[in-house]
């Protein structure tokens, strides 16, 4: 197993036949293009990454949201409690009335 052979632009240029200050030249234009663009893969990356302190502001905000959530819960389980037992005492009342007309109708007959 040989080395792998590497062979810079400049290298590569002038053994084409390019004058060597032409082949230098597009070489450092090439290595500024891949640095600027290099430069800007950076700088997404960096505004996608997620760091430490997003992270912990996040977990904070979903800590404060699942406290509101919970909160949220029990006043309605509170509300839908009071409706259910509002419910019940309707249909008892309903049925002690139903029961006590069909006693009187029994009595006048």
């Amino acid at each position: 197993m040989g080395m792998p052979i590497k062979l810079s632009i400049y290298e590569a240029l002038t053994e084409a036949g390019v004058k060597p200050d032409k082949a230098r030249a597009v070489e450092r234009e090439l290595e500024g293009a891949l640095q600027s663009s290099h430069d800007a893969i950076r700088a997404e990356w960096h505004e996608q990454l997620m760091t430490k302190a997003d992270g912990a502001s996040l977990r904070s905000e979903l800590n404060a949201m699942r406290s509101e959530l919970k909160a949220d819960m029990a006043s309605l389980e509170t509300r839908l409690n009071a409706r259910l037992n509002d419910q019940l005492r309707w249909i008892i009342t309903t049925q002690v009335a139903v029961v006590g007309l069909a006693i009187a109708a029994i009595k006048l007959l």
